[in-house]
């Protein structure tokens, strides 16, 4: 029996897992996409897994703000084999993978470097659902990393070079007003402040994207998963797939592990 797969073209997925049966169906090119006006929750046009995550991400940034959707639990394996988990603030998804940034001399920089295969679970109770993706991580560019840092306000920024401006000061911005004040006296802007030669990002890409909703009761919770081909051995992948090693496998059904 053939596994179902769909590589990078546009095809319509449910979001909200489709149904409840178990038995895989085969998605080609010809499905019928969806305008993007058109689009609702429950029926959307994707070209990749990652725009599925994007959608529930900001339906959970629409819900429950305060509590800090991006924020996901990575784990990362030590150099004694032990899973390590910690809390991190993700801050792309795109094409390219996930990003989160640390300090480069962390714990967590140490054991990705030694180690690059990383998990990422992001889990919202508001709407009963959590995705979970698993793949590769290597370092970001300086520059990215830079452009990055340049998005944080100047506090933040100051205090990851470690100074710590008055609770009085905060408010009043004196800081932004020096700048400005340089600005016109030199006729151009400052340069930005450089980020911490010890501070950077990861770009995770993925392998694994699986996507839980638990809306109907955890004994029920549904499951889609998508595996990137190449993870499959090769001879399934030519003889059974037929497929690309960078096409999706892709299949739902009823987790009742969960």
């Amino acid at each position: 029996m053939r596994v179902p797969v769909f590589t990078q073209r546009t095809i319509t997925i449910s979001t909200s897992l489709l149904s409840s049966h178990s038995k895989p169906a085969l998605i080609r090119n010809g499905s019928t996409a969806v305008p993007q006006q058109q689009c609702r929750e429950e029926n959307l046009a994707i070209r990749e897994p990652y725009s599925i995550l994007q959608r529930w991400l900001l339906l959970a940034q629409q819900q429950a703000p305060h509590c800090k959707p991006r924020v996901a639990c990575v784990a990362t394996v030590d150099a004694a084999g032990q899973p390590v988990t910690r809390l991190t603030s993700v801050e792309q998804i795109n094409p390219a993978g996930i990003t989160f940034y640390t300090a480069l001399g962390s714990r967590q920089a140490g054991e990705i470097s030694h180690n690059p295969h990383v998990s990422l679970h992001f889990h919202w109770p508001q709407s009963n659902r959590s995705v979970h993706v698993s793949g590769v991580a290597s370092p970001v560019c300086a520059s990215q990393a830079q452009r990055q840092f340049g998005r944080y306000p100047r506090q933040v920024q100051l205090s990851m070079h470690g100074i710590k401006l008055p609770k009085l000061l905060l408010g009043v911005s004196i800081y932004d007003k020096i700048l400005q004040l340089m600005a016109k006296l030199f006729g151009r802007q400052v340069a930005q402040i450089p980020a911490p030669h010890n501070w950077g990002g990861f770009l995770l890409k993925p392998t694994l994207y699986e996507f839980f909703d638990a809306s109907r009761g955890f004994p029920n919770t549904q499951c889609m998963r998508f595996r990137r081909c190449l993870t499959l051995p090769r001879g399934m992948r030519n003889r059974t797939l037929n497929a690309d090693p960078y096409d999706w496998v892709f299949d739902r059904g009823i987790d009742h592990d969960n």
